[in-house]
């Protein structure tokens, strides 16, 4: 699988996301790139106790996105994302997989950085 940077509808670096205060603490909010697409470029950024987090919202175990609403990303007890497929369980600060079918794998991580009030992709040094 490509690296998400590879991609062909991946945000360039650089590229603002959105405020910071759109994504409160503990929810998500999902981006798609490439409207007209037939395979979009899907992303998830996450607001965990201040730090912005954003994986690429692809499962490792079988490439279909982990959900396609925001509210449906979580396990019930909100502590991790879950696939709405096989429901693998991922942790919010690294994406690794720690239940389900692809155990031990992670979700492709986008690097994020915050200023002035907004979230940015960040550029990879």
């Amino acid at each position: 699988m490509k690296k998400w940077y590879d991609e062909r509808y991946a945000p360039e670096a650089g590229a603002v996301l959105c405020d910071t205060n759109d994504v409160s603490v503990g929810k998500a909010r999902l981006f798609s790139f490439g409207e007209e697409a037939k395979f979009k470029f899907r992303m998830i950024l996450y607001n965990d106790q201040g730090v912005y987090r954003a994986y690429r919202n692809v499962c490792p175990h079988f490439q279909v996105p982990l959900g396609l609403e925001a509210s449906n990303l979580f396990t019930t007890d909100k502590r991790q994302f879950m696939c709405t497929i096989h429901y693998a369980k991922f942790e919010f600060a690294d994406g690794a997989c720690t239940e389900g079918p692809c155990e031990g794998l992670r979700l492709e991580a986008i690097p994020v950085e915050t200023h002035d009030g907004q979230v940015y992709i960040a550029r990879m040094e």
